[in-house]
């Protein structure tokens, strides 16, 4: 395979023909333990996605005949590297849970918050160690192993299907736990018990099936793709050879890493246990020096896979033998008891009541109620051991929010089953905040990044283009009310159509702030408003752009 000629010394580690000029692939007298590996058929295969800018344009990548790992490298497995150099691997990691990882703490490969055997992949590394690691078994053991490359790695993945997952494209969620360790309802129970955050509303959907592993699984407990490689879709993220490219504007075709001069960030691919799983196709980065505890690797070698060692194989025998207990655990867990149903929200200016139908399933011992702060963010445990089939607590602010309610069976909960709130009218002339609205779509809220705090719309790319957002407002008197909204963006964008009470007022621009964390606040339109409740809605023309709040003044 060839680099791209950008390539220079610092990277010749990652391509086999660079190190290894003149020597074969026979076995030195090494005890090292080399990766199981499947041989990938050399083919070409349409590379990208429409889904996302980042995945275009799709391309025809051809490849040649390359092996990869089975298996994400286990902490097994690095153990025997770093005791091997003495390598200074780091030792502080973002591993520890506590409603979010919190930034960076004392941790590393081998002792952190996540890993709890030999044979989950290593975490808590970061990809100079990875890439470290692969050196030093190349070396030892006279075979060219290296980390695979973007395109190397989706043509793997995909196993010469077509679908969102090798699998299929289960569009209900219900399918991939049978072959991957992703945000399921075992990691939901867990999270929620263990550090008070959550998978849901914040990574995606969860899926609808039990996985049975929490945090990073023993490698190789789900089904393997076509090609015979496991947890491909998601236990941890995987580490590339390339450098982060915008696009695929200027990639290989033939199958070789990208490589550019600055080479800050790699390409990383698949997912991980705390996020929803995403399509084969997706792409994401890391920077070099970053060690978190989701983030691994597995290794690719030139050519048809090699025969195991005698090390390799002693063990594939512990590891074996591990998979095998697990299973046993994993098969002995209790079933999770079904959604609660027919779940209904009253409320009133002070009061909220919620009501729910008793589960008719014997084993289902008591409820728990959670709540979000605002719509679409993540539930956090409001009451538990409720026996009765109700609840009620007082109303929170003018903001739209969420309530989920879970049956407990064996201290082990169900799917959500949600119900919403419905937004106050806010009395004008004053300040609407973004979080106020009582309907809105193609964006997200998040804690705002502006000078007094709160949150404000935004999402991937900033607000969607086709997004909306419907606000109750309530005036004393009929008149014409100034606009004023507080914006971010990176550019000058077609900003926003508006409309009262359904009816077309004009559009107002969002002009270039400086970027997504430099607020201006911005003039718009006058708004022609009867006496008392009004609707008011701004409709997206473009994205790249946030929206803390709206000012509606008498003018």
């Amino acid at each position: 395979m060839k680099f791209n000629t950008l390539a220079t010394a610092l990277f010749l580690s990652v391509t086999s023909q660079a190190l290894f000029a003149g020597e074969t692939y026979a076995a030195k007298n090494s005890s090292a333990i080399e990766p199981i590996m499947a041989t990938i058929p050399a083919g070409s295969f349409e590379m990208g996605s429409k889904a996302s800018d980042n995945s275009l344009p799709l391309h025809q990548v051809s490849v040649s005949e390359f092996s990869m790992g089975k298996y994400e490298v286990t902490v097994n497995e690095f153990r025997q590297f770093v005791a091997a150099t003495n390598y200074a691997v780091p030792q502080e990691c973002r591993h520890q849970l506590n409603g979010w990882f919190r930034a960076s703490s004392k941790g590393n490969w081998e002792t952190n918050a996540l890993n709890t055997s030999e044979f989950q992949p290593v975490v808590c590394i970061n990809w100079q160690a990875a890439n470290a690691y692969t050196q030093w078994l190349a070396k030892e053991t006279g075979k060219p192993y290296r980390l695979p490359t973007e395109a190397e790695w989706e043509y793997a993945a995909r196993a010469g299907t077509t679908t969102d997952y090798f699998f299929g494209d289960d569009t209900e969620l219900t399918k991939v736990c049978d072959y991957a360790n992703t945000a399921d309802l075992t990691g939901e129970n867990v999270l929620q018990r263990d550090s008070n955050t959550s998978y849901y509303n914040w990574s995606g959907d969860m899926s609808n099936c039990n996985d049975h592993s929490a945090y990073a699984s023993i490698v190789g407990m789900y089904k393997a793709n076509q090609f015979g490689l496991y947890d491909v879709v998601s236990n941890v993220l995987e580490m590339l050879a390339d450098c982060r490219s915008e696009n695929y504007d200027n990639t290989p075709i033939d199958g070789s890493a990208y490589i550019d001069e600055k080479c800050e960030s790699r390409a990383t691919r698949g997912g991980s246990w705390h996020w929803s799983h995403s399509p084969l196709a997706q792409r994401g980065s890391i920077p070099e020096d970053f060690s978190g505890g989701v983030d691994g690797f597995r290794l690719a070698l030139d050519g048809e896979a090699p025969k195991l060692s005698s090390a390799s194989k002693k063990f594939l025998a512990k590891l074996t033998f591990a998979q095998q207990q697990e299973q046993k655990r994993r098969d002995i867990q209790p079933e999770f008891p079904d959604a609660v149903s027919n779940v209904k929200i009253e409320q009133d200016d002070k009061t909220v009541t919620i009501s729910w139908d008793k589960s008719k399933q014997e084993n289902v011992e008591s409820y728990r109620v959670y709540r979000n702060e605002v719509t679409g963010g993540m539930f956090k445990l409001l009451a538990t051991n409720l026996t009765s089939t109700s609840f009620t607590e007082p109303k929170m602010g003018l903001m739209k929010y969420d309530y989920a309610v879970v049956a407990v069976s064996f201290h082990q909960q169900s799917h959500y089953s949600e119900v919403s709130t419905q937004a106050g009218w806010v009395s004008i002339p004053g300040r609407v905040e973004a979080e106020w609205a009582a309907e809105s779509s193609d964006s997200s809220l998040t804690q705002t990044s502006d000078v007094d705090g709160g949150y404000n719309f935004t999402g991937i790319g900033g607000i969607g283009a086709e997004a909306q957002f419907t606000y109750q407002i309530e005036v004393p008197e009929a008149g014409l009310y100034k606009l004023e909204y507080r914006v971010a963006s990176p550019r000058d964008t077609k900003g926003f159509e508006v409309l009262a009470n359904d009816k077309k007022v004009g559009i107002d621009l969002v002009t270039a702030t400086g970027g997504y964390h430099e607020w201006q606040t911005q003039q718009g339109l006058a708004v022609q408003l009867h006496k008392g409740k009004n609707t008011v809605t701004l409709k997206s023309l473009d994205n790249n752009w946030k929206l803390n709040w709206l000012m509606l003044t008498k003018g």
